[in-house]
């Protein structure tokens, strides 16, 4: 499903374009933003598979245990996503729809990122915004 619009959501007022926090563990970073209040964009490149998977799982489930209005998880920078990137992508949502969280995917266009959604089914599931966030500068 896409969403309408793009998300170009401004910084927070008095935050940066630093990250809220950025883990980089060779094969996966994940890079965390406060865009405005209640929204957070998190930025994913790399492999995401049954190595990468768990930890990501649990740095999500950390994010939305703080019951933000909106996250969107951008995925542009994924250069492999196996069937354990899929599972965390699953869980994000059930834990998104149990905190009331709006949960929105972008940079799915990729083909690393669109074969699996499609052959799943799954971007059918969630919801996809045409653009990612804009940070007001370059993201890692």
């Amino acid at each position: 499903m896409v969403a309408e619009g793009a998300p170009g959501l401004p910084i927070h007022p008095g935050s940066s374009a630093e990250p809220l926090n950025y883990v980089d563990n060779g094969l996966l970073s994940v890079d965390v933003h406060q865009m405005a209040q209640g929204v957070l964009a998190i930025y994913i490149a790399g492999e995401l598979d049954m190595l990468t998977g768990p930890p990501l799982q649990d740095r999500l489930e950390e994010l939305l245990a703080t019951r933000p209005g909106r996250v969107i998880i951008d995925l542009s920078g994924v250069s492999f996503m196996g069937s354990t990137g899929l599972s965390v992508l699953i869980c994000a949502r059930q834990n998104a729809i149990a905190t009331g969280t709006t949960l929105q995917l972008s940079g799915t266009s990729g083909r690393a990122v669109t074969v699996p959604l499609e052959v799943t089914g799954l971007n059918q599931l969630f919801e996809i915004l045409p653009t990612p966030p804009t940070i007001g500068c370059e993201h890692r």
